[in-house]
């Protein structure tokens, strides 16, 4: 992973991969810039890094309590956005870090969605979200944020895409490492697009009393239809003693309390994948790659079909472990970098199920699980891949990227956004639907919290 040697250390996360902890809730998260990449990408549409901790992918959306939550890895960098995912093990110190960064094609992805998003993850804020509310607690805060937000540098370009397109009801990001809540509201073109799918005739409504007025960094909604569209959005803080980086989140739940795979989105999966690419040069998208085509009607078909047959839409708890955990006897020691890419059961076992290849091999030479060390618990092979030592250069750098910010820093990015949905078999109508932290631990998160109205003001 791309991060100061000094601040490398194995944590727990290894307890849940090996079974020895389990996440109490069904968690789901994506990725930021600071995950192990080689393990992301085995899970590149999405799958269990450990038991009960679900990874959305590079893109990606489930379903849980009857909700769409979608999401997307990874940060912005303009450079690298119209890649391909050339980036195979062994990493370098260029690759460890443009691994993560987003590709136009998971946006093109995502915008493919037609039905309503209940809540939608990234690590990147929108662009332009700051004008969305009185900034200058944030800039009184965190300062040198002002001058990016006036250039309209300070959050993601495809990611204000996404917010204009998608309008979930709900955004949650991170990665700047402080609270900052915000009201965005939108046009109806959503809602008619959703009558017309429906077949449904709605005029154009009558907008009264809308103005909305830019103050520098500031809009405020002076007045709106009723029931015009809002998204909500949350960045939370980092994970520290006396920050505010948990807020917990009541949905109604309207379906099962379990996670479910999106049979639009896997339709999207299906009419999007020969254009995944794993050179440099990515596969030109659509002419219209902007636009709200959707996935194809016989990759709908497919779908439906094939949930029909299953009689559920499910995600199996199929887990598998494809390197050997970290043993606290073995002491610590300095680790080693896979020379090649592994293919994740689960990422296998979905591909097949929608009639898909396999597209995530970099070389020849990539191997699929089971060819390395045994899982003597469960008596399944499973596969570790070519160890080498990763270069000096890689494991020393400390030189400054201008995109990274130390962790340890007031400054610094932030850990991947994440949502934990309650627990199967809460009560309906009474439990939280789901609870948003942006990382492992828990604390009351105090009073400042999303906004309820247009009308909330930011407090320190």
């Amino acid at each position: 992973m791309s991060i100061p040697v000094k601040y490398r250390d194995i944590m727990t996360f290894w307890k849940y991969y090996k079974g020895e902890a389990q996440a109490p809730m069904p968690t789901i998260f994506i990725g930021g810039n600071h995950e192990a990449s080689n393990y992301l990408w085995e899970l590149h549409y999405g799958g269990w890094a450990a038991p009960n901790i679900y990874f959305m992918g590079y893109a990606g959306a489930v379903r849980f309590g009857g909700h769409r939550i979608a999401g997307l890895s990874g940060t912005y960098v303009s450079q690298h956005y119209h890649w391909g995912h050339h980036e195979k093990l062994p990493y370098d110190e260029r690759t460890v870090k443009s691994a993560y960064h987003v590709r136009q094609l998971h946006v093109h992805r995502l915008m493919q969605l037609q039905q309503p998003t209940s809540i939608l993850l990234s690590h990147d804020w929108p662009n332009l979200i700051t004008r969305y509310r009185n900034s200058s607690w944030l800039f009184n805060k965190k300062p040198y944020f002002k001058a990016e937000a006036e250039r309209g540098d300070l959050g993601s370009p495809p990611n204000q895409e996404l917010l204009q397109t998608l309008q979930p009801d709900y955004w949650f990001a991170a990665h700047l490492h402080v609270k900052f809540p915000a009201v965005v509201p939108h046009k109806q073109q959503q809602q008619q697009h959703q009558a017309q799918q429906a077949g449904q005739q709605h005029g154009q409504q009558q907008q009264q009393g809308k103005q909305v007025q830019q103050d520098g960094q500031q809009q405020q909604v002076h007045g709106s239809d009723v029931g015009q569209k809002v998204t909500r959005f949350l960045a939370l803080d980092k994970c520290l003693p006396g920050r505010d980086f948990l807020q917990v989140v009541e949905l109604p739940v309207e379906g099962p309390l379990e996670l479910c795979y999106d049979p639009e989105w896997l339709a999207i999966l299906r009419s999007t994948h020969d254009l995944m690419s794993t050179s440099k040069t990515a596969v030109p998208l659509p002419p219209n790659w902007g636009g709200r085509t959707g996935p194809k009607q016989y990759d709908i078909d497919f779908v439906d079909q094939l949930f029909k047959q299953r009689g559920t839409t499910a995600i199996p708890h199929n887990f598998a472990m494809t390197a050997p955990p970290y043993d606290p006897s073995q002491g610590r020691r300095r680790g080693n970098m896979p020379r090649t890419d592994l293919r994740n059961p689960q990422t296998e076992a979905l591909l097949q199920m929608l009639g898909l290849r396999y597209n995530l091999d970099h070389a020849e030479n990539s191997r699929t699980a089971g060819s390395s060390w045994t899982n003597r618990r469960g008596g399944v092979v499973v596969g570790a891949g070519t160890m080498y030592k990763a270069p000096t250069n890689l494991l020393s750098q400390q030189q400054k990227n201008p995109e990274e910010i130390d962790i340890d820093s007031d400054d610094d990015e932030g850990t991947a956004a994440a949502v934990s949905a309650a627990a199967p078999g809460a009560a309906e109508g009474t439990a939280p639907a789901a609870a948003v932290a942006t990382g492992p631990a828990a604390a009351v998160a105090g009073d400042f919290e999303i906004p309820i109205d247009d009308e909330d003001e930011v407090q320190e």
